[in-house]
């Protein structure tokens, strides 16, 4: 039972994560000090939204491995083309935390109401402390080259060669979970490994032999 409920548990996470795309790539490294979101010093990442229904933002974190204490704001905002300023889009939303409760090498979890039209549409993730102090202020974690090809990192309004390790997720029903399965399962695959019902095929097999083992293992302990 505990092997079926791990099962599940993962089956369940991972099934969620087909709601969600971005750049999740982070370095692990140090920041360096100009890196800190303190003072006017503002670090965005913008993003195109590949589906309608984008309802959560989720952000790698680093703290300096010490006790930042200061208000951070994250924006989300709509940009369009042709502005000069991307922190001047539309905003869609904003939430205020405290940088005691981030913890250092780990991802949080940004929610809002689901925009039902954000599919093709540019935004902008946007973190900024103004009372955050040098040395006393935490940085989001990323990879120092443009890999997210759809976006590109901001200091200040500046675009710089470097991406945000993030993730956008979406408000999605389950048969659309599976086209986003059947899409990545099945992409540049020859042959049978091109065809996601030879992968139900397969899982439905492994469901009947682990139906059997516990079956046995039923009866063996009786």
């Amino acid at each position: 039972m505990a092997m079926l409920a791990g099962l599940v548990t993962i089956a369940d996470s991972f099934f969620s994560q087909l709601a969600c795309e971005g750049q999740p790539i982070n370095n692990n490294a140090d920041p360096t000090q100009a890196q800190q979101i303190w003072g006017e010093r503002i670090i965005s990442q913008s993003f195109v939204a590949p589906r309608n229904g984008l309802n959560q933002i989720d952000v790698f974190f680093q703290t300096y491995q010490r006790q930042n204490t200061h208000e951070v704001t994250f924006r989300l905002l709509e940009i369009t083309k042709g502005l000069d300023n991307p922190l001047h889009g539309l905003e869609r939303f904003s939430a205020a935390f405290n940088a005691a409760t981030v913890s250092d090498q780990s991802w949080r979890t940004f929610t809002f109401p689901f925009l039902p039209d954000s599919a093709g549409k540019t935004y902008l993730i946007s973190f900024q402390s103004p009372t955050s102090t040098d040395g006393n202020a935490i940085t989001v974690g990323g990879i120092e080259r443009d890999s997210y090809l759809l976006g590109t990192a901001y200091l200040g309004v500046i675009p710089i060669p470097a991406d945000i390790a993030f993730r956008s997720c979406y408000q999605m029903t389950t048969f659309e979970k599976l086209q986003v399965l059947s899409e990545q399962m099945t992409r540049q695959r020859p042959g049978l490994w091109g065809n996601f019902t030879f992968y139900w095929l397969i899982l439905a097999v492994y469901a009947l032999l682990l139906v059997g083992l516990f079956w046995k293992l039923v009866r063996w302990t009786r």
